[in-house]
């Protein structure tokens, strides 16, 4: 066997053993039942591309310190009202880091109470860092970060945001570098 498509097999060998030794709970998230995609963390950018060939999605893609950033969006019914879901997801070395979403929901005079009614939908087994009634939720473990949360910003309008991401010093320091190359850090 060359030496070549040796190194390639223990790499896609290391690549699978690891990823089963994380619990599937820990790093992910289930909000497909209120409409948002779930994605899965590790999951390769040829997977992407397939999947969104079979839903004939557009995206745009950018990558910038090392790290391919997608995104796009998606239209679905949430508490019977039309809303738009914007994704981003990061791959780094063709492997999904991390993604979040962010979605539209209204003014601040009515996006309190939306944002309680789509608590109410959530599977909080599943997602079992979702408790009680706060507008900002966030669990972190040796493998990776969760969050979701009312966005609360100074604005007319209101979102919710929500993400994944693994927790990795190289991952992270490569986040790092690319916040502070776009300008994003002094937010």
């Amino acid at each position: 066997m060359e030496p070549k498509l040796l190194i390639i097999l223990l790499c896609l060998f290391y690549l699978q053993t690891t990823s089963q030794n994380i619990k599937d709970d820990d790093c992910k998230l289930y909000f497909s039942d209120i409409g948002i995609k779930d994605f899965n963390l590790g999951s390769s950018y040829r997977s992407f591309i397939n999947e969104s060939k079979k839903k004939k999605r557009k995206f745009k893609k950018e990558s910038v310190y090392g790290i391919d950033i997608v995104t796009f969006t998606e239209n679905i019914i949430l508490l019977k009202e039309k809303k738009t879901v914007q994704y981003n997801l990061k791959f780094h070395r063709d492997t999904l880091m991390a993604y979040n979403f962010k979605i539209n929901i209204g003014n601040f005079k009515t996006a309190s109470l939306f944002y309680n009614n789509v608590l109410k939908l959530i599977d909080r087994n599943k997602n079992d860092f979702i408790n009680g009634s706060n507008y900002y939720y966030m669990k972190t473990t040796k493998e990776c970060q969760k969050n979701f949360q009312l966005d609360n910003e100074n604005t007319k309008e209101r979102y919710i945001n929500g993400g994944i991401s693994y927790e990795s010093p190289i991952w992270e320091q490569q986040f790092k570098d690319y916040m502070k190359a776009t300008g994003q850090d002094k937010e």
